[in-house]
C-alpha cells in the first residue's frame, strides 16, 4: 500500500464495516473527500474524490434495500418509507459518525470539520467499494453492521 496513513484509514474501516477488501486502493479512494491531496489510487486517477464512487453507492444502496423490502412482501407505500429513512443524507451522515468511519475521511486541504455532504459521500462511496470489491454477498453483510439493512 501506499503509506502509513493509506494503511491506518483502510484497516480502521475494515474493522469498523467487518470487511477486508481485496483492492485496498478502492476503499482508499472512497476515503477522499472532494478537495483532497489523494488524486491516484492505485491505477486509477481521483478527479473529484470520492464523488464517482458515491454515485454507485447511493444506487446500489437503493438496490439492496429494494431488495429486501420485495422480499418482504410489505406494501408500495412502505418502500417509499424505507428509502427515505434509511437511505437519506440525515441517516448516511449519522451513520458515518456513529460508527467512527468520520475519523478516516481525508478532508480537503486543511479542513478539520466532515461536512454532512462529505460524510453521506463518503458512506455512499464505502458501500460501493465493497460492492466493486466483493459483490452483493459482501455488501449485504456490511450494511447490516453499518445498521443500513
Amino acid at each position: 500500500m501506499a503509506n502509513a496513513r493509506m494503511n491506518n484509514a483502510v484497516a480502521g474501516v475494515e474493522a469498523i464495516i467487518g470487511y477486508t477488501f481485496n483492492d485496498k486502493f478502492l476503499l482508499w479512494e472512497a476515503l477522499q473527500a472532494a478537495g483532497s491531496n489523494v488524486s491516484i489510487a492505485g491505477t486509477r486517477t481521483i478527479t473529484d474524490g470520492n464523488k464517482r464512487l458515491a454515485v454507485v453507492g447511493d444506487k446500489i444502496l437503493e438496490l439492496v434495500l429494494a431488495e429486501r423490502w420485495y422480499g418482504s412482501g410489505q406494501v408500495r407505500g412502505t418502500w417509499d418509507e424505507v428509502r427515505r429513512r434509511v437511505g437519506c443524507n440525515q441517516n448516511l451522515y449519522a451513520v458515518g459518525v456513529q460508527t467512527g468511519l468520520n475519523a478516516f475521511v481525508n478532508l480537503a486541504g486543511g479542513a478539520t470539520v466532515i461536512s454532512p455532504k462529505t460524510m453521506t459521500a463518503t458512506v455512499e462511496a464505502i458501500l460501493a467499494g465493497v460492492w466493486l470489491d466483493g459483490g452483493l454477498q459482501a455488501l449485504r453483510p456490511v450494511m447490516q453492521i453499518l445498521g443500513l439493512a
